[in-house]
């Protein structure tokens, strides 16, 4: 009996050293796993937050004032920028900073650069852009007027207004304010594109042209102005000069607007 007793003690003693032995072995192999996210697992944490805001491309579609995404998160495009006050030439990386530039209201015009990898491959907004533009152009061939889109959504001084956003196409109008009509001057751009607004030279009522109704001149034109309506037959129907032209005229289909040295007309509310 005695021998059972003592076989039974040491089958316990045995027992309870190898759970006290276990506890200690615990600590000694979780150790370094803890000390591994500190430190490897740590320094591979910040890796997926860095890959996901590297590439938001969901953030493209967005844009930050741009109708059809916004072209300057892309980081292939930059701007040079001249100034009425005869400043050298100036280049911004984004149309966020062309429009928060200290001139800005001092800048005659911008050119649109594409400075990305070649052949140019379009993004889908930037194909949509293109469509409006030159309509039936292979959106890889678009370029050049996605880029002349780009320059028109640029700050453009009121004194050379006229000659840039007048000597533009429709078509490139309505991609202009498609692309950017958040942009300061959005809507200046967008009543040039609806046909509310025109320059100097001949304009067609109608047809992608102007529209019909009532126009006037924003601003007291310099001394020469001189102004005619004809008629869809050819016949004058109206002329004056700057004091007429202030005043209102009333354009119909089908008319044609001549004007010299007057500025800017505008459609009346």
């Amino acid at each position: 009996m005695r021998f059972h007793h003592l076989a039974a003690a040491a089958a316990v003693l045995l027992l309870a050293s190898g759970c006290t032995s276990a506890p200690g072995a615990t600590p000694s192999s979780t150790s370094p796993s803890t000390s591994a996210p500190t430190g490897s697992a740590s320094s591979s944490q910040p890796a997926p937050p860095s890959e996901t805001s590297a590439g938001p491309t969901s953030g493209q579609g967005e844009g930050s004032g741009q109708g059809a995404g916004d072209p300057d998160d892309s980081g292939r495009f930059s701007y040079t920028c001249t100034s009425l006050n005869a400043v050298p030439e100036t280049t911004f990386s984004s149309l966020a900073e062309v429009w928060a530039s200290s001139g800005y209201l001092r800048l005659d015009s911008c050119t649109a650069n594409y400075d990305g990898p070649q052949p140019y491959e379009p993004t889908d907004d930037e194909a949509h852009i293109i469509a409006i533009a030159a309509p039936g152009t292979d959106p890889a061939q678009g370029l050049d007027s996605y880029l002349a889109a780009l320059g028109l959504c640029t700050r453009v001084s009121d004194d050379s207004a006229s000659d840039i956003f007048g000597g533009s196409s429709r078509p490139l109008l309505q991609a202009a304010s498609a692309l950017c009509p958040k942009a300061p001057q959005g809507k200046i751009i967008a009543l040039w594109a609806a046909g509310a607004r025109a320059g100097d030279g001949q304009h067609v009522v109608g047809d992608g042209g102007l529209v019909p109704g009532s126009f006037h001149l924003r601003k007291t034109p310099p001394e020469g102005c001189t102004w005619s309506i004809k008629g869809p037959d050819g016949g004058q129907k109206a002329a004056g000069n700057a004091a007429e032209g202030q005043s209102g005229i009333l354009l119909a289909e089908k008319d044609v607007l001549s004007s010299d040295k007057c500025g800017i007309w505008e459609k009346m509310e």
